[in-house]
């Protein structure tokens, strides 16, 4: 009977969905190892912005000028290690650039491609802008005068400007042919940020200009120079007049008043100056019954005055 069994239709077909079982959980172990390696093999991308990378331009310096272009450009940065990527960030350990080759080019104005050289392995980089536009010049140096400038918004209320000075007279700028031939002279500006209410001495970077003002590019040799400025305190003299308040003692004619001073100054801007022609105290006669002597504060509308407290003589005069 057994071996009735085992010679059976039946027993054929137990044997047919076993093995089948078993082909269908190796085929699956095989495909769960599979994708669990796939997984295992993906790897995280790191990226970065970098801005103000300068940009390196090749060229004949000995032969010619270049200006009118972007000095610096963004860096987009992307790598799987980011060790790597955190070194290219950093200014001090970076090892990548920024170059516009113009070995080749000639005067005029040209555009150069920009290109990010020296970068590690397994990273790539793209720039922005991808292009730059420059304009190219024989070179050419020649000498101009320095002068020291201050913009009247850069005198604090109440002062003017008494005198400029710079601690050297002439610079070497160097340029193209074309804008040498506009340039005037170079300028010494104070710096932007100064309001001033004193006097000023400072290095200051010199630009060179033309006649209307205009800031052109060049090279200025040296490129700082000393600034002074002296400004002095707007002022003016005036008289001082005694007003007489309160009653007079009945038993004087008279109180004659006679200060300490006849003149004081007054400081402000030029506009309230111009509007205080006197210094007026006033002085209350009601408790003088001899001669005395009192003091007095002095005021005036928008201006200052020195010395603000004065001496009045008080000379009682009897019926």
């Amino acid at each position: 009977m057994i071996k009735r069994f085992f010679q059976s239709r039946f027993f054929y077909v137990i044997v047919a969905l076993l093995f089948a079982c078993s082909l269908f959980l190796t085929a699956a172990s095989s495909n769960y190892n599979q994708v669990g390696t796939q997984l295992s093999q993906v790897t995280e991308t790191y990226t970065n912005t970098i801005e103000d990378v300068p940009i390196d331009i090749k060229y004949d310096s000995d032969q010619y000028f270049i200006s009118g272009y972007s000095y610096q450009a963004t860096v987009y940065l992307t790598s799987t290690n980011r060790v790597k990527l955190d070194s290219e960030v950093n200014s001090d350990t970076r090892s990548f650039k920024v170059v516009a080759d113009l070995s080749g080019a000639v005067s005029g104005t040209t555009k150069a491609k920009l290109k990010v050289t020296n970068l590690p392995s397994g990273m790539t980089a793209t720039v922005a802008p991808d292009t730059i536009s420059v304009t190219i010049g024989k070179k050419v140096s020649k000498t101009f005068k320095v002068i020291g400038n201050v913009d009247e918004g850069q005198i604090a209320d109440g002062y003017a400007l008494k005198k400029v000075s710079v601690d050297t007279s002439s610079v070497k700028v160097t340029s193209d042919e074309s804008t040498i031939s506009q340039i005037d002279h170079v300028v010494a500006n104070l710096p932007d940020n100064e309001t001033l209410d004193g006097n000023y001495t400072g290095k200051v970077p010199l630009q060179a200009v033309a006649a209307d003002g205009t800031v052109l590019a060049s090279v200025i040799d040296p490129a700082k120079v000393g600034l002074s400025v002296t400004v002095k305190r707007l002022s003016k003299v005036v008289p001082v007049r005694i007003e007489e308040t309160g009653t007079l003692a009945s038993n004087l004619s008279a109180v004659v008043a006679k200060p300490s001073q006849q003149t004081v100054t007054i400081y402000g801007s030029q506009a309230a100056l111009d509007a205080v022609s006197e210094v007026v105290g006033q002085v209350d006669i009601s408790d003088v019954l001899k001669n005395t002597t009192k003091t007095l504060n002095l005021t005036a509308t928008n201006v200052t005055v020195e010395p603000i407290v004065i001496g009045v003589d008080l000379t009682t005069i009897k019926k």
